[in-house]
């Protein structure tokens, strides 16, 4: 098989995925037809991407950054296993203060 072979056949897999990821998207998210942006009539916009959207622990907002990349299973950072408990005796330690009546405190 030559370099060629090998690359008109990844391109042939790549188009038959997209096509079928953007079926599927069609189906469950626009069953009316109606299309949130252009760039989803074409079958190349799912060509790197998931159907429904992607499952993976990456970096979201309010979320840590988790090692080993977008859609690996990686564990978490020692730093980051740290701050989310800081986090969390911050956030504990805030709402036991807002429970304390501003009567009761002596200065």
């Amino acid at each position: 098989m030559s370099q060629y072979e090998k690359r008109e056949d990844r391109i042939d897999r790549t188009y038959r995925y997209a096509a079928r990821a953007r079926k599927e998207h069609l189906r469950v998210v626009h069953p009316d037809g109606t299309l949130d942006c252009e760039c989803e009539r074409a079958e190349w916009y799912f060509r790197k991407r998931k159907s429904l959207g992607c499952r993976c622990r990456r970096k979201k907002k309010g979320n840590p950054k988790v090692a080993g990349g977008m859609c690996s299973r990686g564990d978490l950072q020692p730093g980051t296993v740290e701050r989310i408990a800081g986090r969390r005796l911050c956030r504990a330690w805030c709402g036991l203060v807002r429970q304390v009546d501003p009567i009761d405190v002596e200065l």
